[in-house]
């Protein structure tokens, strides 16, 4: 039987960063994807300065050192400062990081269908491929996570079209929460935009119409739909020999949906703690501290839909003219 000493189950952002610390490390390491191409998934491919401790800037598609924040109140235009944001190809950051794993030695097979998972083995397009470690960094589906008999029930739903319709700005819209606890994005791209909505999972279907309606007001082309869950329900991530990382884990944002930070730095996390029986896992305490205050907010957020109407409409106007309130605030959650 083919074995290695780690298995990866997913090629997305965690599994290629735990791939390429350990095969730097001299581990003999395989990467399995099921899709045919690495890279393009269900993102709108935004980024914050903390993304590259990781990835190089050269790969970024758009700088943005301003936002158009819409509130039912007005739109109000936002100078992040020294917190400016980035949008990224899916496909693109996909493709780099899948060949620096491969230049650090990692093995990357595509198309290789998981469908058994055992003590110390993994069945793979019919065939035995034997592990002693095993990472599950196959998003919030996980068939690592459901052999592990860990329940996911905290989802988000994201859903976008990525249109061919050009954008100039990177808008947020926080304007109605009567129907849908929810916020809305448009990220532009080299070549395309995403224009996009999140919110609770059991409001897919509004979040669908919500979404339409807000294309046919901007007078934007709906190219292409994508829908995805987005798994931030934390219940662990070391379970003996086998690990989980990124939206496996549940390390994904509750509150924004950010997921391509937090899967980098726990794809990194849990090959260090491989390669270390003794590593104390700072990267991930640092995670899931800043998740911890995100749903809190959260929470507080769900409570009434009049809570976040207030928020935003009365307070976030006058919190942008208190500059140095804004950066305590986005110290705290971690927001951008």
């Amino acid at each position: 039987m083919e074995k290695y000493e780690v298995i990866i189950i997913g090629a997305g952002p965690a599994g290629l960063r735990a791939a390429r610390i350990l095969a730097e490390a001299g581990k003999d390491v395989l990467v399995l994807e099921r899709n045919r191409v690495i890279g393009p998934t269900v993102c709108a491919g935004g980024l914050t300065l903390k993304n590259f401790d990781f990835i190089p800037k050269s790969i970024v598609d758009k700088t943005f050192n301003h936002m158009a924040l819409h509130t039912a109140k007005g739109t109000y235009d936002v100078d992040l400062g020294s917190h400016p944001l980035y949008t990224v190809d899916r496909g693109k950051l996909g493709q780099w990081m899948s060949k620096e794993a491969q230049k650090a030695g990692a093995k990357i097979r595509t198309a290789c269908r998981v469908s058994e998972i055992k003590e110390d083995h993994v069945l793979v397009n019919g065939k035995e491929i034997g592990y002693d470690h095993l990472v599950g960094a196959n998003g919030s589906n996980s068939t690592v996570r459901k052999f592990l008999n860990i329940p996911v029930k905290k989802t988000l739903t994201a859903v976008q079209y990525i249109s061919k319709t050009p954008r100039q700005d990177l808008e947020i819209f926080l304007e109605d929460f009567k129907n849908v606890i929810k916020y809305d994005w448009i990220f532009p791209h080299s070549g395309f935009t995403s224009i996009g909505m999140g919110g609770w999972t059991n409001n897919a279907a509004m979040l669908r119409r919500s979404l339409d309606k807000l294309c046919d007001k901007l007078s934007i082309e709906k190219t292409k739909f994508e829908a995805a869950h987005i798994n931030f329900d934390y219940r662990g991530f070391a379970f003996g020999n086998r690990f989980l990382a990124g939206d496996a884990a549940g390390f994904a944002s509750g509150l924004t949906g950010e997921g391509i930070y937090p899967a980098i730095l726990s794809g990194e996390e849990v090959a260090r703690g491989i390669l270390n029986k003794n590593y104390e896992y700072h990267g991930i305490k640092h995670l899931l501290k800043m998740k911890s205050s995100q749903e809190k907010l959260l929470r507080i957020l769900s409570i009434n839909w009049y809570i976040p109407y207030i928020i935003f409409n009365n307070f976030v106007p006058l919190l942008l003219k208190r500059r140095n309130l804004c950066i305590m605030i986005n110290n705290k959650y971690s927001i951008v």
